[in-house]
């Protein structure tokens, strides 16, 4: 009886690693379709104060346990403007959840980008970086670029460029960074 329950314990703890692996590999293959740099391992995210279009000031630091989608933009940039729709799509499907978006506008007046969001009824979080501040600290070079944050404050991925962030690969990806935290889908 005790060799019958050990084998069964070993297989249960095998068919375990073997799951948590197969997931890996398909949260892997996620950061792939969307063409968005892995980071591994995960860095530390550098914390920052800005002001948002309604509040004085927020902070990243604010967010942890959150899943953080930081996307650094600016009204002028087309590929940005491009990009706009999916992200307020991917804002509605998961703002329910232990995630937030912040869209960090770089050096353009808040009466432009207030006027902009307004225009287009983008209801997702937007922060001002005025000075360029907060993209230098990023080391953000072209827009759109964003960076996905898990709970514990982490760079985990990168993307440069625009993309399809209400596709289903982008949500999977979501959901498979909202199972990292305690309140999260999982």
């Amino acid at each position: 009886m005790l060799v019958a329950v050990s084998l069964v314990s070993l297989y249960l703890y095998t068919l375990s690693v073997k799951m948590k692996k197969v997931e890996e590999e398909r949260y892997k293959g996620f950061f792939s379709s969307l063409g968005i740099q892995k980071i591994n391992p995960p860095v530390k995210a550098k914390d920052f104060t800005l002001e948002d279009l309604e509040v004085p000031a927020v902070s990243l630091k604010d967010f942890q346990g959150k899943v953080v989608f930081l996307n650094f933009w600016a009204t002028w940039c087309p590929p940005c403007r491009v990009e706009m729709p999916a992200i307020e799509k991917l804002w509605q499907k998961f703002k329910q959840e232990d995630f937030v978006i912040l869209a960090v506008d770089l050096r353009e007046r808040k009466e432009k980008i207030n006027s902009f969001v307004k225009t287009n009824g983008y209801t997702f979080p937007v922060l001002l970086d005025s000075m360029g501040a907060v993209a230098n600290t990023y080391g953000i070079r072209a827009i759109p670029t964003t960076y996905l944050l898990d709970p514990e404050g982490r760079i985990v991925g990168r993307a440069l460029g625009a993309r399809d962030w209400a596709s289903a690969d982008a949500f999977k990806l979501i959901e498979q960074l909202l199972s990292k935290t305690n309140k999260g889908k999982g």
